[in-house]
């Protein structure tokens, strides 16, 4: 990763593509609590880590990264999808705004 890393402990989630929220049709494959997950952050790439391996997001692998609402305990999460992986992640943490914030400033689109 480069200079300008953010990195942030939290949980993983994988779940299939379409879950766009908590409780619509919400199931997860695999999932690891907080502290089990960190995400990297930097210009070029995105790296989600935790006991399942590591998960990749590229710019030409990125198809979606979104704001998963409604998760009903304190945690905020960003829902990352890309196009050479059938499950999406959902990364899970307390600092939902600042995790969207150092994206948004490496050049990351969230919706």
């Amino acid at each position: 990763m480069a200079d300008d890393e953010f990195s942030s402990r939290g949980g993983v989630a994988y779940v299939d593509p379409g879950v766009r929220a908590w409780g619509q049709g919400f199931a997860s494959h695999k999932n690891a609590t907080w502290p089990f997950a960190r995400l990297r952050v930097d210009a070029e790439r995105i790296l989600i880590t935790s006991l399942f391996g590591t998960f990749t997001v590229t710019r030409t692998n990125l198809v979606a990264i979104t704001h998963f609402r409604g998760m009903p305990v304190l945690a905020d999460g960003v829902r990352f999808a890309t196009s050479d992986h059938e499950d999406a992640v959902i990364f899970w943490m307390l600092r939902g705004r600042k995790v969207r914030n150092e994206l948004l400033r490496r050049g990351w689109k969230v919706r």
